[in-house]
């Protein structure tokens, strides 16, 4: 969050929204980062409990319950092989954008991810990517 507030800091009046994407796995306290956030108005994109859950989405409905990160890995490794969370090649998922943003929507529906696992809130941040 810290982060997000440095950069919109620095180009002040430079972008119409500020975006913070994390995981649940890696906040102690997503609650409080949530509400950090709003109180600065920077939105947020939760991923419960990783990112490579939206990714996953691209390919496939996954609504089974993530323990790990490495448990997480296999399912998206078959569809990404050698997947590579250091490099990863956005091109690969351009076409399945609008079938993640669908799977994801219909894993929480109420919005509040951070708590459903698994869920994952990137579809809002695409979709106004999509539709500034």
């Amino acid at each position: 969050m810290a982060y997000a507030r440095g950069r919109r800091e620095l180009n002040k009046g430079g972008y119409d929204e500020v975006w913070c994407v994390f995981d649940v796995d890696e906040y102690q306290d997503v609650a409080e980062a949530a509400l950090a956030a709003r109180r600065h108005n920077i939105k947020i994109a939760v991923s419960n409990p990783r990112f490579e859950l939206w990714l996953l989405l691209h390919f496939a409905d996954h609504r089974a319950h993530v323990g790990t990160y490495k448990k997480l890995l296999p399912p998206l490794e078959k569809h990404v092989p050698g997947y590579d969370k250091t490099r990863v090649d956005f091109s690969r998922y351009r076409d399945g954008v609008p079938q993640a943003g669908e799977r994801a929507r219909k894993l929480d529906p109420s919005g509040a991810e951070r708590t459903l696992n698994p869920s994952t809130g990137v579809w809002r941040l695409t979709d106004r990517m999509a539709n500034p």
